[in-house]
């Protein structure tokens, strides 16, 4: 089931505190993983390509992340079909005829030709969406575009009834080998807890327990933090201290909580001046500062860090799924990666080198599961960051 990762009620697991329902993480079982070029405008260095892949003359890999996104867009999401990371970590530029590998080839990247264009399968996304996740949502179930198979994965986690199942097998088949579908274990489940041990925030008049996301600031230099907007949406969550020792942060400004927006996050601003607040993620014993914000690249590796659990080992399953609770509220163009999470962990941050990605916000571990890198079948999702940073001119740092 998915879980949310917050604790307020005992029964929803959001990954802030307590609250809700959310999904899971997924190590890759092909020898890419993928990225949608919509979402993802980050482009690492260009390399050969997989085995279906139409190989390129293997020449210096010279372009990098803007001209990759600019040549993408030149050429237009009918001729292109995403990027993603191969097996060796090179990421690859997917096309639908040869002249556009050609034009990539000659600025020095790896082209594969695929059969669907980006235009056509984010039309089947937008579809399943509207037979499905807009009129009558199937609880535990997501979707995204996956460039990497060249298709949109269908994910089917526990809880689906028969009756559903048939019901997005019958859609499914619609659009034929656009769509693949996959069979995972464990719900959808929120990600947060109440009253928990170990380092994170509260709200002591909820009392909810959940994991500072990024340390942000506005155009003056003020200080706000992010979390999860279902660690804040009520009344009592206004006010938000440090859980150790129980020093006060600040309060609630802006929150969403899997409202009509679809979004889950909430921006507290420190108040109290006795505070440092530092740009920078504490995880395992390490400091890993942040400067800036992003959206993710499909199949890149990333680090998650909780109040409760951590899971350094990570890779953006999609940058842009769609996924339904079991309540039946619906999650849009939010990101999954192959971690475990935990409750107490909602809104802890997401992460790849410098670059924050993502506000933690419902998984599909179970409560009473080991969490760690070593697990294969979770997947937890998050809240695109870079996203309410510009919505409210905030900005990492």
């Amino acid at each position: 089931m998915l879980l949310p990762c917050a604790v307020i009620h005992p029964t929803a697991l959001p990954v802030h505190g307590t609250h809700g329902d959310a999904p899971m993480r997924r190590l890759p079982t092909t020898p890419r993983t993928s990225m949608t070029v919509a979402i993802c405008s980050v482009f690492a260095v260009l390399a050969a390509p997989t085995a279906h892949a139409a190989p390129s003359p293997d020449p210096a890999p010279t372009a990098g992340p803007d001209r990759a996104t600019a040549l993408i867009a030149s050429m237009g999401a009918d001729r292109t079909g995403g990027t993603f990371y191969d097996g060796d970590g090179r990421l690859v530029v997917a096309v639908t005829d040869e002249a556009a590998a050609r034009t990539v080839r000659a600025q020095g990247g790896t082209a594969e030709v695929v059969e669907h264009s980006t235009d056509e399968l984010n039309s089947v996304r937008t579809a399943l969406d509207r037979r499905i996740a807009d009129t009558d949502p199937i609880p535990n179930t997501a979707w995204g575009v996956d460039p990497s198979t060249n298709q949109v994965t269908v994910s089917v986690f526990d809880g689906v009834s028969a009756a559903d199942r048939k019901r997005l097998t019958d859609v499914v088949a619609d659009y034929g080998d656009k769509v693949r579908v996959e069979e995972l274990p464990g719900g959808i489940k929120e990600t947060a807890y109440e009253s928990l041990g170990g380092i994170g925030i509260v709200a002591p008049y909820g009392p909810t327990y959940c994991t500072l996301g990024f340390n942000v600031r506005d155009s003056s230099g003020k200080k706000y933090f992010v979390t999860a907007g279902h660690c804040a949406s009520r009344d009592e969550e206004e006010f938000w201290h440090r859980e150790a020792g129980g020093i006060y942060f600040g309060e609630r400004t802006e929150w969403w909580d899997f409202g009509e927006v679809e979004k889950d996050y909430a921006v507290i601003e420190y108040v109290n001046d006795d505070v440092a607040a530092y740009g920078a993620v504490r995880a395992a014993g390490a400091t890993y500062e942040i400067t800036d914000s992003r959206y993710p690249d499909d199949g890149e590796s990333v680090k998650r860090a909780g109040a409760v659990s951590s899971d350094l080992v990570g890779q953006v399953i999609n940058p842009s799924v769609t996924f339904t609770f079991p309540s039946g509220k619906v999650m849009k163009n939010m990101i999954e990666t192959s971690h475990c999470a935990k409750p107490g962990d909602s809104g802890g941050p997401l992460w790849a080198g410098t670059d924050a990605l993502g506000i933690a916000s419902a998984t599909n571990t179970p409560a009473d599961a080991s969490c760690n890198s070593a697990q294969s079948q979770y997947r937890t999702f998050f809240q695109p960051v870079h996203w309410v940073l510009a919505r409210y001119g905030l900005s990492a740092f």
